[in-house]
C-alpha cells in the first residue's frame, strides 16, 4: 500500500466511524462532516493529477464533481417534495458540469490509449455523484446521511488505491470490476453484503423470544405499541381503507402518531416494527474491507491468471 492509498484509508475510516457514532446515538450526521471530507478528496485527487504527471484536463472531472457534490449542501435543490423547480443559476451550474464531463471525455477518447482508460476511469467522480442521489431519491439508500457518505468516498478515492487485495480473480474480471465498478460502488457492495448479516440476527432474538412468524421475523421484531422504541418503522399498518396490511419494507415520511392511531383502533396493541438500523456502521467496515479484501462480488469468479 502506498502513502497516498494509507491516507485515504485512514481519513476515510476516521471521517466514517465519527458518522457511524453519530448515526448510532441520534440518527443524524452533520453534513459539515461530509463537506470536508469530500473537500479533502477533491483536493487530493487535484494534487494527485498535478504532481503524478496526470494529463492536466483531468482536472475539469474535479471541476465537475466540485460543482456537483457542493450543490448538495448549498442553494436550493431543483426537486422539491412538491415538484420541480426550475433554477436558473442551478441549472447552469449542472451545464458546466456536463460540459466538463463531455470535454474530458473527448480530449481522452482522442488521445486514446492509456490516456483513454485512466480517464474513463476518473469520470466516475461526477457521475457516481449523481448515481448516489440517484439511489437516495428511489429507495437504495434510506438516508440522505448514507448518500452523502458514498458521495464524499467518491471524491475521497476516485481511482483504485495502490493496495494488494485478499481477493484475487482473472485479470480480465479484474480490469473488468476497475472499469465498470468504481471503488466507492465497491465499498457500497461491501458494506450490503455486510448488512445481509443482519436478518440473521433478527430471526435469532425472534427465536430467543418464541415469535419466529416468518416473514417479518427477518426484517423486525413485534413491541407494545403503548411503549414503542425510538427510531423505527412500522410494519404492520392501517391503509386508508381500513384493511390491516404487512410492509417488509416501509416508506420514509409517514406520520408516525397517526399510523399507531390506527393500529390501536383497530385493537393491535404489539404490532411487528422495522429498526431505522444505521447503514453507516457496516459501510465504515465496508470501506475497510474494499481496501484490504477489494470486492466481495469477485469471490463468485475463479482465481485465474
Amino acid at each position: 500500500m502506498d502513502a497516498l492509498a494509507a491516507l485515504r484509508l485512514t481519513v476515510g475510516t476516521a471521517f466514517l466511524l465519527v458518522a457511524a457514532g453519530s448515526d448510532l446515538r441520534t440518527r443524524k450526521v452533520r453534513d459539515a462532516l461530509w463537506i470536508v471530507l469530500g473537500t479533502i478528496g477533491l483536493l487530493l485527487a487535484s494534487a494527485e493529477i498535478l504532481l503524478s504527471g496526470f494529463a492536466l484536463e483531468r482536472l475539469g472531472l474535479v471541476g465537475a464533481s466540485a460543482f456537483l457534490f457542493y450543490a448538495i449542501f448549498f442553494g436550493k435543490p431543483l426537486v422539491e417534495e412538491d415538484g420541480i423547480r426550475l433554477r436558473p443559476a442551478r441549472l447552469a451550474l449542472f451545464l458546466a458540469a456536463a460540459l466538463l464531463t463531455i470535454g474530458v471525455g473527448v480530449v481522452s477518447w482522442t488521445a486514446g490509449g492509456a490516456a483513454a482508460n485512466a480517464s474513463a476511469e476518473l469520470v466516475s467522480m461526477p457521475v457516481m455523484v449523481l448515481v448516489y442521489q440517484g439511489f437516495y431519491y428511489v429507495g437504495l439508500l434510506h438516508g440522505g446521511a448514507d448518500a452523502k457518505a458514498l458521495i464524499a468516498i467518491t471524491l475521497l478515492v476516485p481511482l483504485y488505491p495502490a493496495v494488494t487485495t485478499w481477493i484475487s480473480t482473472s485479470a480480465r474480471v479484474s480490469e473488468l470490476s476497475r472499469r465498470f465498478f468504481p471503488f466507492s460502488l465497491v465499498v457500497f457492495v461491501d458494506a450490503a453484503i455486510l448488512f445481509l448479516l443482519v436478518p440473521v440476527a433478527y430471526m435469532v432474538y425472534n427465536g430467543i423470544r418464541g415469535d419466529l412468524r416468518l416473514p417479518q421475523a427477518l426484517f423486525g421484531y413485534r413491541a407494545n405499541l403503548d411503549s414503542l422504541p425510538k427510531h423505527v418503522w412500522l410494519m404492520e399498518q392501517i391503509d386508508e381503507g381500513g384493511e390491516h396490511i404487512l410492509v417488509l419494507f416501509p416508506k420514509r415520511g409517514k406520520d408516525l402518531p397517526e399510523e399507531i392511531e390506527r393500529l390501536r383502533a383497530a385493537g393491535i396493541r404489539r404490532p411487528w416494527v422495522q429498526p431505522k438500523m444505521p447503514f453507516l456502521a457496516p459501510l465504515a467496515a465496508g470501506y475497510v474491507l474494499a481496501f484490504l479484501t477489494g470486492n466481495l462480488l469477485l469471490l463468485l469468479f475463479p482465481p485465474l491468471a
